[in-house]
């Protein structure tokens, strides 16, 4: 009876109803697609290396001015103009008569440096340097005024002659005026030197 049933039912049952029928499945929605993002890139900063840091600044030692040196920046033989640029604008100029007209010289006299400088007139060089007590500088050997005999003769040497009151040294045109064996003065001399007083203490003994 059950069987008939079942077979009544089945014929009944539209056609392709019990067709397999399987599920469709939706396909898998696809990502939507974004545009990347770009990302600024920040410009590289090297890091500081602190084990380099800059040299400190040298400092630079101001040479001192080495003041006035008989022998080196004034001498004998050098151009009176020079001198002057050196020595300052002078305030007076004294005239020696020669014993001729062209052995006539002038001296321009540093009272406050110790130093007077002799040329002949006409002439533009320095025939002779007159060192006096209250000169503070020194000469090119080191010497000073006011220094012992004995430093004059160890940078000097031996002078060709000397007495109490002079050391000679002819051959250097230099003359070195003494006082109880201390330097007191001095007079340099150009070698070929006309001056009046250049033949006085070359015939000095």
């Amino acid at each position: 009876m059950n069987i008939l049933v079942l077979f009544i039912f089945c014929l009944m049952f539209p056609t392709g109803v019990l067709a397999d029928t399987k599920p469709t499945e939706s396909p898998a929605a696809k990502p939507t697609t974004m545009a990347k993002a770009e990302i600024a890139k920040e410009p590289v900063v090297p890091a500081i290396n602190d084990a380099k840091k800059a040299p400190a600044p040298v400092k630079v030692e101001k040479k001192k001015p080495q003041g006035l040196v008989i022998g080196k920046n004034l001498k004998v033989g050098m151009s009176v103009e020079e001198a002057i640029k050196l020595l300052g604008t002078p305030r007076t100029i004294k005239v020696k008569r020669g014993t001729e007209s062209i052995l006539d010289s002038l001296s321009i006299e540093y009272a406050s440096k110790g130093i007077v400088i002799h040329f002949l007139n006409g002439k533009g060089k320095i025939e002779a340097l007159e060192v006096r007590p209250q000169f503070v500088g020194r000469f090119a050997e080191g010497v000073k005024i006011g220094a012992k005999v004995a430093a004059m003769i160890d940078k000097y040497g031996v002078p060709q002659s000397m007495n109490e009151s002079l050391a000679r040294y002819p051959e250097k045109g230099l003359y070195f005026s003494l006082k109880e064996n201390v330097l007191i003065a001095a007079h340099v001399f150009d070698k070929n030197s006309k001056l009046l007083s250049h033949q006085l203490y070359k015939n000095k003994r």
